[in-house]
């Protein structure tokens, strides 16, 4: 099993993250799990060949997790030469399919004489609900519905041959049914979203960026309502050290953030591997 994360960052963008996006290599398969702003580049980044890809999951459907999927869905045909593709997720997953059918009708219909049209016209949506677990070719995946401001789910990776396991928490606040859910995995990728800003990592004044008021402070969020739909790196230690993980990584980065503030407050809770995401990190368990 490899996994290579993608997409690191949040709803904000920045340049140095996209939006979340997480490839799983496991048992001869590739599988992308959510397709946020950025996927497509950087998949090309990693060098990841996006044409392979014919399994992909959501956890949830905010723009920072789908976004990419019409881009994708479209070069991972045309340019990837993708036969099939099974898309896994929640309610409003059929919807996004039949809405790249609606709006670029015409245009699949103009790359339908370019292009063979297996890999277009075959998109298949399954439904992901809280007794969801799939056994496939060599590995399985089970659903967890976690605690976010949409219906939104934690998956897990197992893989027969080699034992290996790897859990993705999606968008959560702090819950106990996800420790229990990530128990003994190898890897858990954590939502890590609210975290103290870094001044040092703010732009200067002469190279202001947009979002330069929102870094300093001026900028009026509901920090109510982050605290309460995501995990800060203490909430992701703690689930990690409760899961037993082998390694945890934080993700869901906002802008300027305090990186080795986040390290440590993880670590200080958690006996095992704390790493700080960034756009195409590869590990494998």
């Amino acid at each position: 099993m490899e996994i290579t994360l993608v997409g690191t960052g949040s709803p904000i963008p920045i340049p140095e993250r996209g939006g979340t996006s997480i490839v799983v290599d496991i048992a001869d398969e590739r599988v992308l799990i959510d397709c946020g702003p950025n996927t497509v580049y950087g998949l090309m980044d990693a060098r990841i060949p996006f044409g392979e890809i014919e399994t992909m999951f959501f956890t949830h459907h905010h723009l920072d997790h789908n976004a990419s999927f019409f881009h994708f869905a479209f070069t991972s045909w045309t340019e990837g030469g993708r036969e099939s593709l099974t898309v896994y997720g929640p309610d409003g997953t059929d919807r996004l399919v039949d809405a790249l059918y609606d709006v670029y009708a015409e245009d699949i219909e103009y790359r339908k004489d370019i292009y063979p049209t297996d890999g277009i016209s075959n998109i298949e949506t399954e439904l992901v609900t809280e007794e969801f677990s799939q056994e496939m070719n060599g590995w399985k995946v089970d659903a967890l519905p976690v605690e976010h401001s949409i219906e939104t789910y934690a998956f897990r990776f197992e893989e027969h041959e080699t034992g290996s396991s790897f859990v993705f928490s999606g968008d959560t606040r702090k819950i106990p049914s996800l420790a229990e859910f990530a128990s003994d995995a190898d890897v858990l990728v954590q939502d890590c979203n609210t975290a103290p800003v870094d001044k040092d990592r703010v732009p200067d004044e002469d190279d202001q960026f947009v979002w330069q008021r929102y870094a300093e402070g001026e900028r009026d969020l509901d920090q109510s309502t982050l605290t309460a739909n995501h995990c800060d790196a203490t909430d992701a230690g703690e689930l990690a050290q409760d899961a037993g993980v082998q390694t945890l990584v934080l993700t869901h980065i906002m802008p300027y953030r305090d990186l080795e503030s986040m390290r440590r407050d993880a670590e200080a809770v958690f006996d095992g591997d704390v790493i700080v995401a960034e756009d195409g990190f590869t590990l494998s368990p």
